[in-house]
């Protein structure tokens, strides 16, 4: 061999530093059997997107846009007549896999940290809560989140936080938010429990000169590393990235049905709330009217809820966003049953540790340990690990693409493959029974 490879990721060939370059050192050959596969369009239609927004802020020739629906949320849309084939928006792309093997190009961040599989590399583990009460009461669990990251702003150790917000005028759709105050923060607050394309934001990054934070899941954070690789820009001006953990996220149809399921109609919804105040905190409708509805979590994400979840969602083992500087999430333990919310906090990376060093005093933290916060995520495991596992070969036994993970050991056991096939059946037949029950008005 001359030492040509396939890169899967872009569809290119490249050849390692041996001829012409680009910015990464490799050189593309293009052939036409390959031009269908240089852009995003091709991850689309695979059924790979995982809606987090990044090729859409980097394509140089404004060549990819996004759509949105409620039944689905964020669609990729490739103006062939814009598109160069440069084959960036595929380099960004996290939809087609992710390299988690020790040696992986993105470890290097971690300095060494110990890692294990789920949890991912730690420099510190710790459960804790926001000190201001007013904070970790409105924080979907304990307000750490919301410190952290007002705390950066406050300490002059960011200009901007990319944050999520709901749209104002659709109140179905949640939307990238530039936030430059502690109070705009905390207008993000609380968990969003529907589709983002926030790597959208990146856009200003590269535009608007400054310092940025960024909040997001941990798909948003794999397209993040990947646009860094690339980016000198970006890895200059976004200095922390805080990931929030995640089971599965919801379509925008997920809250319609949870809408109708309160006696409203989704059109005369003026604002949607999913978590707090307080913990575990509930659902709340608010219609143009004043009308107030409230539903408790976790039980207003039910089964007919639940069923509407992007599908690419389910085919992610990125739970606790291992490439982040800083993850949060709910610490579901029995021992913190009754109190104002908790949450688990893994710091990750050196620059993890300087974020968490300055805003300390923010924080009331209690050490924790791998075993213990693994439990206080057992049902996430579940979903990432048992679930997808079967949901992975139940897809390639289809014959569908499926997204590469090296480095997990995420080969199916009968076990696997028959909770893969009752989740993927559940899925299915709730799905129906909502558009039966719950149908849409629109």
């Amino acid at each position: 061999m001359d030492g040509t490879a396939l890169d899967g990721r872009a569809g290119l060939f490249r050849r390692p530093r041996d001829g012409t370059r680009t910015e990464t050192g490799w050189t593309r050959v293009h052939t036409a059997q390959m031009l269908q596969a240089m852009d995003v369009g091709r991850v689309r239609d695979d059924g790979l997107c995982m809606q987090c927004g990044t090729c859409a802020a980097v394509c140089p020739s404004a060549a990819v846009s996004l759509d949105w629906e409620v039944d689905s949320g964020y669609r990729v849309v490739v103006d062939q007549t814009l598109c160069t084939d440069c084959g960036i928006c595929v380099e960004v792309c996290p939809g087609t896999g992710f390299d988690f093997r020790p040696g992986a190009w993105w470890r290097g961040r971690n300095a060494g940290a110990p890692t294990r599989d789920f949890l991912g590399p730690c420099r510190g583990l710790w459960f804790g809560w926001a000190t201001d009460p007013e904070i970790r009461h409105a924080g979907a669990s304990g307000g750490v989140a919301t410190a952290i990251l007002s705390g950066l702003l406050e300490t002059d150790l960011a200009d901007a936080v990319l944050a999520v917000g709901m749209c104002e005028d659709r109140p179905l759709r949640a939307v990238g938010v530039v936030a430059r105050s502690p109070e705009e923060v905390a207008a993000c607050r609380g968990s969003k429990y529907d589709v983002v394309a926030v790597n959208t934001l990146l856009r200003t990054v590269l535009d608007e000169p400054g310092r940025y934070a960024l909040v997001g899941l941990p798909c948003h954070i794999q397209g993040l590393r990947l646009a860094q690789r690339r980016s000198r820009r970006l890895r200059e001006r976004v200095v922390l990235a805080l990931g929030i953990f995640c089971g599965l996220t919801g379509e925008p149809r997920a809250t319609e049905v949870a809408a109708l399921q309160a006696g409203l109609d989704p059109a005369d919804l003026a604002s949607v709330s999913y978590r707090g105040p307080g913990w575990p905190g509930g659902m709340r409708l608010v219609t143009r009217e004043g009308r107030v509805r409230w539903r408790d979590y976790p039980e207003y994400y039910d089964r007919y809820v639940a069923a509407h979840t992007p599908p690419r969602c389910r085919l992610c083992p990125d739970a606790l966003a291992e490439l982040a500087d800083v993850s949060v999430g709910d610490a579901w333990l029995e021992r913190f049953d009754g109190a104002d919310g908790v949450s688990d906090l893994i710091v990750r990376t050196p620059g993890g540790e300087q974020a968490a060093a300055a805003v300390a005093v923010r924080l009331v933290l209690q050490d924790a340990d791998p075993e213990e916060m693994i439990a206080s995520q057992a049902e996430t495991y579940r979903v990432k690990r048992d679930i997808l596992r079967g949901r992975l070969a139940l897809r390639t036994a289809a014959g569908r693409p499926v997204p590469d993970y090296p480095g997990l050991d995420l080969g199916a056991g009968a076990r696997d493959w028959l909770l893969g096939a009752l989740d993927l059946g559940r899925e299915r037949l709730y799905r129906r029974l909502a558009a039966v029950r719950y149908p849409s008005p629109r």
